[in-house]
């Protein structure tokens, strides 16, 4: 699918020869690559990955980080150069999006315009009154667009059985703090207010992203709580961000790992926030909000090998002390950003397919609940 401009930044086009077949022999190439035997893949990757007393990471991921850090190359420092799709990059494990799934390009309404968004709806989905999530992408709130989730959306929507609404949100440093945020709580609204004309429940409406994405979704759901508003039926949060003021932060046994670095997060965190100040702000550093309770009930979602597993872990702690209700997904040998893995690990593909599963679960019993385990 072709990238879709978000309001008021530039455009993400694929570049030339994207998907053309010298790209496509490539990712083919690659592929089989991932197929050679794991001590093969293991050997050529080196331990560089390999953290004492820690579960190993994937060994397809960690040869896909050797061989992208080995090999690739950057486009550029500049957030316009980083927004370009390079050879070298997640796209090499990507799958893609299940046939049965419906894409429509359409728009959401904000006070800032309309926003970009892709309606995935499974044929499994009901015609009328279907669950929904709204989802939004990775990136650091810097970097992204609607093809950056577009096979998670529409697997998730396969598998799950519901309507998914991907949105691109505005994106820094053309719209700093709280542009996301405020696009985030528009996007739920809009649905709220379209749900019948979308063919979606009112009811059912979930909220939920990956790293940026999963932060926005949380920020949104303690913004609808504090100003009494109808809440999402459930938040799903992959991975999130939950602070940003990266600095001060103790170090991880991550914190070098691609295809997230603290530097990267830092450099995120400067380009999202005005200022440092920022930080304090519940809705920029969701951790820091005072209290948790009355926030939707809780699919968290987390990757062993990721610089924010530590601070996803005390966030679910305080979810159940403050009597959210939580369900956590905690997967040790995968990385960061394993939501764009799907088509060259297979443990991505089976998460994705366990959240999905939580959802469809948790959609037909009215509340958050795991799935019946398959036998």
């Amino acid at each position: 699918m072709v990238a879709t401009q978000d309001a008021g930044n530039p455009p993400q086009a694929r570049p030339t020869g994207w998907e053309q077949p010298s790209w496509r022999i490539f990712r083919r190439l690659f592929r089989l690559a991932l197929s050679l035997p794991e001590p093969v893949l293991s050997g050529l990757a080196g331990r560089s990955m390999l953290k004492p007393g820690i579960p190993a990471l994937d060994v397809r991921a960690r040869f896909h980080a050797w061989f992208v850090t080995r090999f690739g190359r950057s486009n550029g420092d500049a957030p316009a150069d980083k927004r370009l799709p390079s050879l070298l990059s997640l796209a090499l494990l990507d799958a893609r999006p299940p046939a049965s799934v419906t894409c429509r390009p359409t728009t959401v309404a904000s006070p800032a315009g309309p926003l970009p968004a892709r309606l995935y709806r499974p044929a499994s989905a009901p015609a009328r009154n279907a669950p929904i999530l709204i989802y939004f992408h990775f990136g650091g709130c810097v970097l992204g667009d609607l093809d950056t989730c577009d096979t998670a959306c529409a697997l998730i929507a396969e598998k799950a059985g519901c309507l998914v609404l991907s949105v691109a949100y505005r994106l820094a440093p053309e719209h700093r703090f709280p542009a996301a945020v405020d696009d985030a709580l528009a996007s739920f609204r809009w649905v709220q207010a379209n749900a019948g004309h979308i063919g979606a429940d009112p009811s059912l409406i979930a909220i939920g992203g990956d790293s940026a994405g999963g932060y926005l979704a949380a920020a949104a759901s303690l913004c609808l709580r504090d100003q009494k508003a109808a809440l999402p039926f459930l938040q799903v949060l992959i991975y999130p961000v939950l602070e940003m003021d990266r600095r001060d932060m103790p170090p991880t046994p991550f914190d070098h790992n691609y295809p997230l670095t603290r530097e990267d997060m830092i450099w995120f965190s400067d380009l999202y926030m005005n200022d440092i100040g920022d930080a304090a702000d519940p809705r920029c550093s969701v951790a820091r909000a005072e209290r948790l309770a009355g926030l939707p009930p809780t699919l968290l979602v987390q990757a062993g090998h990721d610089l924010l597993h530590a601070e996803g872990a005390a966030f679910a702690l305080r979810l159940e002390q403050e009597a959210v209700p939580l369900l956590r997904l905690d997967y040790p040998t995968l990385p960061h950003a394993f939501t764009a893995m799907s088509g060259g690990l297979p443990k991505a593909r089976a998460a994705l397919i366990e959240i999905a599963r939580t959802l469809a679960a948790s959609f037909a019993a009215g509340e958050l609940v795991a799935p019946i385990q398959e036998s």
